[in-house]
């Protein structure tokens, strides 16, 4: 008996009992399943949405109110193999009432869930991915929920970054004012005072900075010195944050967050999750597209802890494939919050094990760079995890 977890375990046993290369190739296409949902369908594409699905042999969920025509536009489900959408796709761009537009958005969102690639552009060269990236965390903060006061002291702030670069870091991730829950902003002045000396300090570093910060002027004077990815919580909502990143050519972390960080936490409620976190990714990179910042130069990150619920958190984590849908990499930061202490009932200090469970399940899910407190112990995990799903591949 065998049971094929995914298409290369699929393709490799069929290479290994002998069916034949054109074999395969047709066989692979139905061996491979998707399910799909789109949104803003108009009623009636929806309705031949349904009967193209059909027609292909694979199944479109529609709500009850496309059957009374009470609704103007509304959501689809779509689950089928690869060849049974490509029949679909075909289909659905000879159909009026949008046909053509769901055609091309359900096209590209199969071509971004195989993608396997990405190469991100940053002010100081290409990085490429696989493998996966991490993110080693630098604050150099006094109220950082988990390390603040440790490296607020320059010189022990560049002691540990040459640490978590020896480590194994890709990335140094410099921040100057706390995002946890329930923290009041500092003035820019206070902030460069903190970043500032430390990278003045970093220039001999041999990986990216970046600069973890939503202000634009900290970002500008960062980038004037050395830094190379802006990493930004608000996800480029402050005036003028694109026009630093087009000038300097940074690569940029647009994460979601709902209400800011002093406010995040009070009662976050979503009736869907990783739909509003979606929309408001799309919004955001048609925002930067229109800035002038290129595609190779974004990273999305779905802001784990940031206005989120215990629930939330989770939902993202084993949904994670759905963003790819979006063609851009995916940055996640789970790294010791409080989620992971509330499942297991334990303080900052005791969540590594949890941390590094969270980021091997968004490996396998398709995450792609990983900000953590602990360099080490996470790179380790993650490249056992990612040599087991690489396997014979």
């Amino acid at each position: 008996m065998f049971n094929a977890r995914s298409i290369v375990d699929l393709t490799r046993e069929m290479r290994r009992i002998g069916v034949s290369p054109e074999g395969i190739e047709i066989m692979e296409k139905k061996g491979e399943f998707y399910r799909v949902r789109i949104d803003g369908i108009p009623l009636k594409g929806a309705l031949l949405l349904k009967q193209e699905a059909l027609a292909a042999g694979m199944e479109c969920a529609l709500p009850w109110c496309t059957a009374s025509l009470s609704c103007e536009e509304t959501s689809a489900i779509l689950f089928g193999t690869r060849r049974q959408f490509e029949i679909l796709i075909s289909k659905m761009k000879l159909q009026p009432f949008r046909g053509p537009a769901i055609a091309m958005e359900i096209e590209e969102c199969l071509e971004n869930i195989r993608r396997e690639e990405y190469a991100v552009k940053h002010a100081g060269g290409t990085m490429r991915v696989p493998p996966f990236r991490i993110m080693g965390i630098l604050n150099v903060t006094p109220d950082s929920f988990s390390d603040g006061g440790k490296y607020n002291d320059v010189e022990r702030a560049v002691e540990h970054a040459y640490e978590m670069v020896k480590q194994g870091a890709d990335i140094i991730d410099i921040g100057g004012e706390s995002s946890r829950p329930f923290s009041s902003p500092v003035s820019e002045e206070e902030e460069l005072a903190r970043v500032i000396p430390v990278l003045e300090e970093l220039d001999g570093v041999k990986v990216p900075i970046s600069i973890d910060t939503y202000k634009p002027r900290v970002a500008e004077e960062a980038l004037k010195r050395g830094a190379t990815i802006i990493n930004d919580i608000y996800g480029l909502r402050r005036e003028g944050m694109a026009e630093v990143a087009r000038e300097y050519g940074a690569a940029v972390v647009i994460m979601h967050m709902k209400g800011e960080p002093k406010n995040m936490q009070m009662n976050p409620r979503y009736d869907d999750v990783i739909g509003e976190i979606m929309s408001f990714f799309r919004e955001r990179v048609e925002f930067a597209r229109s800035r002038g910042i290129d595609d190779s130069q974004i990273i999305l990150d779905p802001g784990i802890g940031f206005g989120k619920r215990v629930e939330d958190n989770l939902m993202i984590l084993r949904s994670l494939e759905s963003f790819k849908c979006l063609g851009f990499p995916i940055l996640i930061g789970t790294s010791r919050k409080s989620f992971i202490g509330k499942i297991l009932d334990v303080d900052i200090t005791q969540r590594v094990e949890g941390t590094i469970a969270t980021n091997v399940l968004a490996l396998i899910n398709g995450a792609t760079f990983f900000r953590v407190h602990d360099v080490q112990e996470n790179l380790r995990a993650l490249k056992i995890a990612d040599s087991i799903r690489g396997a014979f591949a």
